[in-house]
């Protein structure tokens, strides 16, 4: 049986067996009726039911008994008239277990629901039809419903008014009832006039209809009072006393007033004077009176003195009558605010009161002038000045006082200081200072209470405090024995600036303004003029007075040495001067003939002194007359060997100096060892055997030297003179000797053998054979062939290739075209002569040599083997031809055998033999030029120098000629040298010439901008060269201070002048102000040229660099009160120009803090201290966070866990890394298959092999053992010793940690490095000692070298955030190993700043705090970003990152708390992210700006002028009551008033009319967020003062 069989069976079981169904499947439609008593009715039964026996309708009307084999039954009834009829429909089944059993029954009854309705109601009432009740009886009200089914679903609703009570039924029967309804009604004079009604509403549900009947209107009628509601009355005066209390009843009553028990009538208009006690009388449906007190109201009359006048600090008696009902109130107003008048007045009680007086119904105003009498205030606008040296400046004198004070001032009077006083302050006005206006200057104010005075001191910046005396003349010079006269006066004509005037010297003083020299042995009397003066006070001046004697004698002689002076060595020479005064303006100038060599003031020795003064006298001090000495050294040089000295003694005492004091000329002769020429004797010299060569021997020296010739072997002398013939190999001196030394040279003279005899008898022989087989051959072939004669003798040649045409025919032998006049090629190898059987003696001099010769000449193809064999074969057929035509074959044998030799010898040499001094000259415009040109030819035709300026023309029987221009201006020169050989060609060389100019100037022009500079901008600078050549010589060097910022050079094929530009991009910073910029224009001529280079400057430019203020310190500092400690608060900032300080805090400051830079407040609260510094370019705040010290033990503890932590480290590290031999390893193994070495590398048997590189320095390290300790280590053998070593191998520790960090002998160029990501880096690491191994160790461009001391790191993409690049080091000695980390910095900007509102949006509103959050996206390094919040232009906060610490690019956000005011509404803020990224990072530093936030700000209406207003009526005239109000959103205004106002003005903010009638008049202004109201007050002009 399957799970889904036998779950139904076991539920219908248990139904079974409980008597249970599932449910009854019986479907009635409807499923229930509503009818109406009488009416017809049907509803249909059925089943779903499967095991169906019979079904049917059980009901007392209508049943139809039991169906068989149906599923559905309709019940029905044509008239339903049961009201408690039941009707069911029942179905019976068959049970699924026992089929032919017992029947289950299930059936559902059909709800029926039958009703009936009246067709009216009926109301009644206690009160009776008429509806008359009285005010506060109790009545009945009755709504009668006949035969009524069913009552519970009927509602009664009572309507009185449009007030209605619902009353319901719980009655349950269903057969119809009459049911009545009573409501209870208590009558007031409110309810008179009243409708009453009942409505009957059947609600039988969504299957009934809803029946409803309604009763007549029943009218109620209600009778009252009279009630008097009135007690106390005011009334305004001129208005009545009808309608003032009103009196209610029903029936009206009949009002009466009386007075005094007298009747009085209401409609008379009440004067202050019938304010009482009034009864009114009420006769209605009863009679009543009440008494009422009647007050009659009148607006405040007010009678106060127009001014009044008061003593400060006096008690004052000043009144005002105020009359009016309400009693008026008076209130006192100076300038718009309420103030109270106290009893004793002060001067800031002084000015214009407005007294109102004011009650209920007006207020009225009076104006009263009161002035207080108070002596002068302190004079505090006067203070000390500096004032630039001819500029105007002014001193303000101001005091306070009533009456206003008098001035008077007290200076030392000039013509350019001028006084003016105008509204109660002076002025001293000081034009085109000079230093007469230095001084004191006094102002005094005076009234009739008293006079106080302030002193200020004005100083003129580039001016000296002079004292205004003059002293004639201001220099004395006398000389010894002579006399003079010396007067002082003062400067200023006035006389009342000058108090006294006297002469002081060191001998007394004299009470006159003259002083007479009369003293001959005083040498140094120091006179002084000295006076007092107004305003400056007392002032010295002193008098220049020099008595002078000039020298009696001026001698020179040589210092310690007699005899002969050698070139190079050092000597002094002494220039002595007896008896001169004053040795401090004496001057000792040296001469070389004319030439001045040394001048020198100041450094004289003295070698005497007076009696009463020590030996060791002082230049500046002593005056009196002394011998003085001068003291040169010199260097001679062999140029100077007839040089003359002489010394010269001036006294340098200005115009009126004497005249100079010559010595007598020392004559010098110089003397100096021998130099030997080596150019012209080689220290190698081939000979060959047989031909003896010439060696020449030259010296230059003073005395002039004797030469001597040695050979090395024999050590004699050979030849006395300068030229030995030499024909033998071996080593020869030459010796050069006189008076000061010997000089010798070495000459190696090596034997060749010459092999040309022998070399030209064999190619001589061969020539023969081969000719005699030609001509037997050619004989054959010119008999057998016929062929037409060839003829030699004028053969024609083809200029196009070189061939001989043999008589017009096309027959061409390969013949080559000579250019040469001698028809052979000769080598050229000294000096060669080309006739035959010539080989006397070659002279040898410093000419080519062996090497060089066999090279040179110039070749006949491409191959010089193939150009020799060539070279014989057309002598070969030159010859046989001409056998052929002469028949004489032996007359060319000679020449055949010549050729042969010349083949074997080589090839003429064609280089000119002319040598110029120099290749090349470099010559000033206009200078002077010599060139020499030189041959080593013996024999020649002439040479000379072609050139436009300065040729020679040819000369002959010269070997050399000099090229000279006194003053060369041709820009083309190009001289030439030219020689003409006996034979041969003429050659030439030429010269090359760079002529230069310097430029006429170098200039810095105004380009874009020479005024001030603001920083982070770009400006440009030309500097301008004009008239200079060559051009591309010239190169520019931009220089700031030393630093050189910019080279450019220059490419031209111009020689003449010409003017040039360079232009400098200059962006400055701060750095650079005060710097100095200038250009500088050299001329790089080359090694021919001047060294150094010639240059010219140009004016240097300097800079004036405005920028924005910089806090010397943090700009957020928390500073913590400790102790009673003085807190200091430095905001010192550098900007130019200079920044103004101003401070904010939140606590009251008692000192003086406007533009104050450092605050040391006597008590400072805790709390929070802005300080702002700004200047023309902007604002920067700096914030001090003040806060109590707390009070922790934190720092001992952190103390004591360290000391405890390496304690426990070093113990642990002993255990580890000590050894038993008492060192220290950082690993105990062994080195399989090698050693270890004394530097601590492991190494192999392989010579030379290092095992490690860079890659592997850390396991080398890892291997190592540092023997710190083998000292220790020798005593120290076994393990047990270990704990006596502990301090050992702690030292040992120390030790390494400090050769691994301090002894590294490596350096980083440079040590820190800024790089943007993805750009490129490079950083050079240098060893400052010999080193094994250098490298980097790095995850992107590792190097290393073993070779260089210096290695280099390049990326040329840097993106790895984590990369640390390690350089590393491998020395031979110690330290050993070690290790620099470069201090790399990887930036990225942020992708993005944005700036948005937390938890907001919409307007703001005032007063409430908000934050504002600023996110920047993708940033790195972190520590270094700093956001900066901006409102506006002006800085409010910002907050840094300097405790993060991540290197890669994250998300960080800031919040700013801003707590708006209306000043904000449409104010912008941003923020900025700033990465300031030290010295090496981009100058300025880069920051990325987010998109501006505009700030809306809601606030209430405020007024612009809030206080009341009284405004006086004049008949006719137009007045206006101005409310307007500054809110947002924009205010409503709403106007109140005692008098209609018309409705179009009601919502204006001003209000303007010419009807408008006295009274109050009460403006609103309001808007979403609040309301204010003010008050105008019109009064009539009568009644005003």
């Amino acid at each position: 049986m399957s799970e889904s069989t036998f779950l139904p069976l076991v539920v219908g079981f248990l139904l079974s067996a409980t008597g249970l169904h599932a449910s009854c499947p019986i479907e009635l439609s409807p499923p229930s009726v509503v009818v109406r008593y009488g009416d017809y009715v049907s509803v249909n039964c059925s089943t779903s039911a499967t095991q169906l026996d019979s079904m049917g309708w059980e009901a007392s009307i209508g049943g139809t008994g039991l169906m068989d084999d149906v599923n559905h039954a309709t019940w029905t009834v044509e008239n339903l008239t049961d009201w408690n009829i039941g009707p069911k429909c029942y179905i019976n089944q068959q049970r699924p277990e026992n089929p032919s059993g017992e029947l289950d029954q299930c059936l559902k009854t059909l709800p029926v629901v039958l009703y009936t309705f009246p067709d009216s109601v009926a109301f009644s009432s206690s009160a009776g039809s008429a509806g008359l009740m009285i005010e506060g009886e109790r009545h009945i009200l009755t709504c009668d419903i006949q035969h009524i089914a069913p009552v519970q679903n009927l509602t009664v609703t009572w309507h009185k008014g449009n007030e209605t009570t619902i009353d319901r039924f719980n009655n349950p029967s269903k057969e119809p009832v009459n049911q009545s309804s009573v409501h209870s009604f208590t009558a007031s004079r409110y309810d008179d006039g009243v409708q009453f009604r009942c409505e009957a509403h059947l609600d039988l549900g969504p299957e009934g209809p809803s029946l409803s009947a309604t009763s007549q209107q029943y009218p109620v009628t209600v009778h009252f009072g009279p009630d008097i509601s009135c007690s106390n009355i005011e009334i305004l005066e001129g208005e009545t006393l009808e309608g003032r209390c009103p009196v209610a009843g029903n029936p009206s009553p009949n009002i009466t007033w009386l007075k005094d028990g007298k009747p009085t009538d209401p409609t008379v208009s009440l004067q202050r004077d019938n304010a009482g006690l009034y009864t009114i009388k009420a006769e209605g449906r009863i009679v009543i009176a009440k008494n009422i007190w009647v007050s009659v109201l009148y607006g405040p009359e007010l009678s106060c003195p127009a001014s009044y006048t008061a003593v400060e600090y006096a008690t004052h008696n000043f009144t005002c009558t105020v009359e009016g009902y309400p009693q008026p109130n008076t209130t006192f107003y100076k300038d718009g605010d309420k103030v109270d008048l106290p009893e004793k007045l002060t001067r800031s009680h002084a000015g214009q009161y407005m007294i109102i007086a004011s009650n209920q119904l007006s207020s009225i105003s009076h104006t009263v002038d009161i002035d207080v009498l108070y002596p002068p205030s302190k004079i505090n606008e006067l203070e000390d000045t500096e004032v630039e040296f001819g500029s105007t400046m002014w001193l303000k004198c101001s005091s306070m006082g009533n009456p206003r004070p008098e001035y008077l001032w007290s200076y030392y009077q000039a013509d350019n200081v001028k006084v003016e006083t105008e509204d109660g302050v002076s002025r001293l006005h000081i034009h085109d200072a000079t230093a007469n206006n230095i001084g004191s200057y006094t102002c005094y104010a005076r009234n009739e209470r008293g006079i106080v005075s302030h002193t200020a001191r004005v100083t003129v910046k580039g001016a000296k405090p002079e004292c205004p005396i003059k002293i004639t003349p201001d220099r004395m010079v006398v000389q010894y024995q002579r006399e003079n006269l010396a007067t002082c006066t003062p400067t200023s004509t006035i006389s009342s600036n000058v108090k006294e005037i006297y002469w002081q010297f060191l001998q007394g003083v004299i009470n006159d303004s003259q002083w007479f020299d009369q003293s001959h042995e005083d040498w140094d009397p120091r006179p002084v003029c000295t006076a007092t003066f107004e305003g400056i006070g007392t002032c010295q001046k002193h008098l220049d007075f020099t008595m002078y004697k000039t020298p009696d004698s001026v001698s020179i002689q040589s210092v310690n040495h007699t005899g002969l002076m050698v070139a190079g060595t050092e000597y002094q020479l002494q220039c002595d001067i007896i008896s001169v005064a004053p040795v401090q303006n004496l001057t000792v100038r040296w001469y070389q003939g004319n030439e001045t060599i040394k001048s020198k003031a100041g450094t004289l020795r003295v070698t005497g002194c007076p009696p009463q003064k020590k030996t060791d006298c002082d230049n500046n001090v002593i005056r009196t007359p002394v011998n003085v000495s001068s003291t040169i050294s010199v260097t001679l040089g062999r140029n100077q060997h007839a040089a003359e000295f002489r010394c010269e003694a001036r006294l340098d005492l200005g115009p009126q100096s004497p005249s100079s004091m010559n010595c007598s000329p020392l004559n010098i002769t110089v003397y100096y060892k021998p130099v030997i020429n080596a150019t012209k004797l080689p220290t190698r010299i081939p000979v060959f055997r047989g031909y003896p060569e010439e060696l020449v021997c030259e010296a230059e020296g003073h005395p002039p030297p004797r030469i001597q010739w040695f050979y090395s072997s024999e050590k004699v002398v050979r030849v006395s003179g300068g030229t030995l013939t030499v024909s033998e190999a071996g080593f020869y001196t030459c010796n050069a000797t006189n008076d000061v030394a010997s000089s010798s040279l070495v000459v190696e003279v090596i034997l060749k053998e010459d092999y040309l005899p022998l070399i030209a008898g064999f190619v001589a022989v061969t020539v023969v054979v081969i000719s005699v087989i030609f001509v037997f051959i050619y004989s054959i072939y010119y008999k057998n062939t016929k062929m037409r004669r060839y003829s030699l003798k004028n053969p024609k040649l083809n200029t196009q290739n070189g061939n001989v045409a043999h008589n017009g025919w096309d027959t061409q032998l390969p013949m080559t075209k000579l250019s040469y006049a001698w028809p052979f090629v000769v080598p050229y190898c000294g000096t060669f002569s080309p006739h035959f059987g010539n080989f006397g003696p070659r002279r040898r001099t410093a000419e080519k040599s062996d090497a060089a010769c066999t090279n040179e000449g110039k070749t006949f193809g491409n191959n010089p083997v193939q150009r020799d064999h060539f070279w014989i074969f057309f002598l070969t057929v030159k010859v046989y031809i001409a056998l052929i035509n002469c028949g004489a074959a032996m007359t060319w044998l000679g020449l055949f055998i010549f050729s042969g030799i010349m083949a074997c010898i080589g090839p003429v040499s064609a280089s000119c033999p002319i040598e110029l001094s120099t290749p090349s000259v470099v010559v000033r415009y206009g200078g002077s030029v010599s060139v020499n040109c030189s041959t080593s030819a013996t024999e020649h035709d002439g040479m000379g120098w072609e050139s436009t300026d300065g040729a020679t023309g040819l000369r002959e029987n010269v070997k050399f000629l000099m090229w000279t221009v006194s003053a060369l201006k041709d820009w083309t020169a190009a001289p030439k040298c030219f020689f003409n050989p006996s034979v041969g060609e003429q050659c030439l060389k030429k010269l090359s010439v760079t002529i230069y100019k310097m430029p006429d100037s170098v200039s810095i022009s105004p380009s874009s901008h020479m005024g001030p500079m603001v920083e982070g901008t770009e400006y440009h600078m030309q500097c301008d060269i004009v008239d200079v050549a060559p051009v591309k010589n010239l190169s520019v060097t931009w220089y700031k201070g030393n630093d050189i910022i910019r080279t450019q050079s220059y490419d031209g094929p111009s020689k003449t002048p010409v003017n040039e530009s360079s232009a400098l991009q200059f962006t400055p910073h701060r750095d650079d102000n005060g710097a100095q910029v200038f250009c500088e224009a050299q001329l790089n001529l080359g090694p021919s040229g001047p060294n150094p280079p010639p240059m010219m400057k140009s004016k240097p430019h300097e800079l004036t660099v405005q920028y924005l203020p910089t806090f010397v310190r943090p700009e957020t500092e928390t500073l913590h009160i400790a102790g009673g400690a003085k807190i200091i608060l430095n905001c010192t900032a550098v900007g130019n120009p200079m920044p103004v300080y101003s401070w904010q805090s939140s606590h009251p400051m008692e000192e003086k803090t406007e533009n104050q830079a450092v605050l040391a407040p006597s008590v400072l609260l805790p709390g929070t201290y802005n300080c702002s510094a700004s200047n023309a370019l902007g604002t920067r705040t700096k914030q001090f966070i003040i806060a109590e010290s707390p009070r922790n033990r934190t720092a001992f503890s952190a103390i004591v866990g360290v000391l405890a932590a390496l304690g426990v480290l070093f113990f642990a590290a002993g255990v580890v890394f000590v050894n038993r031999e008492g060192t220290v390893s950082t690993r105990k193994c062994s080195s399989p298959g090698g050693r270890t070495s004394s530097s601590g590398i492991v190494s192999t048997g392989m010579k030379g092999a290092l095992l490690f590189q860079h890659s592997s320095l850390q396991s080398c390290q890892a291997r190592s053992s540092w023997n710190f300790l083998s000292p220790f280590s020798q005593s120290t053998a076994h393990w047990e010793n270990m704990g006596n070593n502990f301090l050992k191998w702690i030292i040992a520790l120390c030790q390494f940690y400090s050769v691994s960090a301090e002894g590294c002998s490596l350096v980083l160029k440079p040590s820190r490095v800024v790089v943007g990501f993805g750009e490129p880096v490079s950083v050079s690491c240098e060893a400052a000692r010999p080193v094994r191994v250098l490298g980097w160790e790095s995850a992107i461009g590792a190097a290393h070298t073993q070779q260089d001391l210096s290695v280099q790191w390049k990326v040329d993409s840097l993106i790895d955030w984590i990369e640390e690049p390690i350089c590393y080091g491998v020395f031979f000695t110690a330290p050993r190993q070690c290790e620099e980390k470069l201090n790399l910095v990887l930036y990225k900007t942020p992708d993005s700043v944005s700036i948005v509102s937390v938890n907001h949006t919409g307007p703001m509103v005032e007063g409430k705090e908000y934050q504002l959050l600023c996110e920047v996206q993708n940033i790195a390094p972190v520590q270094y970003l700093t956001l900066r919040w901006y409102r506006g232009q002006t800085e409010v906060y910002n907050h840094s990152f300097s405790e993060l610490t991540p290197s890669s690019p994250v998300q960080v956000s800031s919040i700013l708390m801003i707590t708006p005011t209306k000043a904000d509404n449409g104010v912008q803020y941003r923020c900025v992210a700033e990465l300031d990224l030290g010295p090496e990072g981009p100058h300025p530093p880069p920051a990325v700006n987010s998109e501006p936030l505009n700030a809306s700000v809601y606030y209430p209406p405020a007024f612009l002028s809030p206080e009341p207003e009284m405004l006086d009526l004049i008949v006719g005239a137009e007045l206006t009551l101005n409310c307007t109000a500054a809110g947002h959103p924009t205010p409503v205004y709403t106007w109140q008033s005692s008098h209609p106002i018309q409705e179009k003005m009601e919502d204006e903010a001003v209000l303007s009319s010419s009807s408008l009638l006295p009274g109050t008049y009460t403006c609103t202004a309001s808007n979403k967020l609040g309301k204010k109201s003010k008050q105008f007050t019109i009064k009539a002009k009568s009644k005003g003062v």
